[in-house]
């Protein structure tokens, strides 16, 4: 749970504030304004969806599929991300920050597209992406983000690891979200 793709993007976002980087000397009003934001729109209402999911489904006394109720939170989370995106579009210095969120709302989606053709790791999608961002960082000159980088990778062979051996998903789905996740962060740190 506590890698789970709602609480990455809070994790991205605060190490890039707190790190030895550009934005470590923002305001800590605007770091707390920042990973608020974050919070509320990877976490607070992607988690509120499924919570009046789960209602909905008890007062019509219907089940809704697994597939549909997986896919339904991934559309709401795309908006969310989005909705991130734009709240982020007034000042230029949260280009970085508008970007991490265009990154988990393009994850969300690639997804959604793969969930027609396997059932891909959400969560080393969004693993993926956060190593995209450490890996772009450290092409740049980032010097501090070098440790970040090394500690996300380990991470992410730890929960990829851990997903294997709770039988969640094979080997392919883990290798098609993760590399899925890096190529959507690079396009969305280079290219958007």
């Amino acid at each position: 749970m506590v890698l789970h793709p709602f609480f990455v993007p809070i994790y991205v976002v605060a190490l890039m504030l707190f790190l030895n980087t550009i934005y470590l000397y923002y305001p800590m009003r605007l770091k707390v304004y920042l990973i608020w934001v974050v919070a509320l729109y990877s976490t607070v209402l992607p988690m509120l969806t499924v919570a009046l999911l789960k209602r909905l489904q008890r007062l019509r006394g219907r089940e809704v599929p697994q597939r549909y109720r997986m896919a339904l939170v991934m559309v709401v989370s795309t908006i969310c991300y989005l909705l991130c995106a734009m709240t982020m579009m007034k000042a230029p210095s949260l280009v970085m920050f508008r970007k991490i969120a265009v990154a988990a709302a393009l994850c969300n989606l690639f997804c959604l597209g793969m969930s027609h053709f396997t059932r891909v790791s959400t969560h080393l999608t969004a693993m993926g992406a956060a190593v995209a961002l450490f890996v772009v960082l450290n092409i740049a000159g980032e010097q501090a983000m070098f440790w970040v980088l090394i500690a996300t990778l380990l991470v992410a062979g730890v929960l990829a690891s851990a997903r294997l051996y709770m039988g969640r998903h094979r080997s392919l789905q883990l290798l098609v979200g993760f590399v899925g996740g890096f190529a959507m962060g690079v396009i969305s740190l280079l290219w958007i």
